[in-house]
């Protein structure tokens, strides 16, 4: 009796697995681009400056992930990261002496904005975004 129910179970099994259409769409890109995060020259300015700016860059990277309306990506997300990127090695150092809370919590948000772009998961920039504003606004309004 264990041995029919086995083999019902299996061939049903197979039988649905087997009804499910595979389509594939040939305007797809098969292969990530490689991301260029390094810059020959940082951005300059006072550290309040660089994360205004950085801050800037983040709330406008969801916008490049993922397809839009028309169905396309837009182009550019990856110019978008290493401006974030140099921004954040311009201010890096300076920040990290004057306040190493907001500075580890603003180096987790510019990794989360990598990982957005790579994992192309425009939530998490707009995550990344939202909470580096916030950081941010804390740090200039101490």
């Amino acid at each position: 009796m264990k041995t029919l129910r086995f083999i019902t179970v299996s061939l049903c099994a197979l039988f649905i697995s087997a009804c499910g259409a595979t389509t594939y769409d040939d305007t797809a890109g098969t292969t990530v681009p490689p991301i260029n995060t390094n810059t020959t020259t940082l951005p300059s300015g006072t550290v309040e400056e660089l994360l205004s700016r950085l801050v800037t860059a983040m709330t406008g990277l969801s916008s490049l992930i993922g397809p839009n309306d028309s169905g396309r990506t837009m182009p550019g997300k990856a110019d978008q990261l290493a401006l974030i990127n140099a921004l954040w090695n311009a201010a890096e150092t300076e920040l990290i002496t004057i306040d190493p809370v907001a500075a580890e919590s603003l180096g987790r948000l510019v990794d989360l904005s990598n990982t957005a772009v790579t994992a192309n998961r425009p939530a998490d920039a707009d995550k990344a975004a939202r909470f580096a504003g916030q950081v941010v606004d804390n740090f200039l309004n101490k």
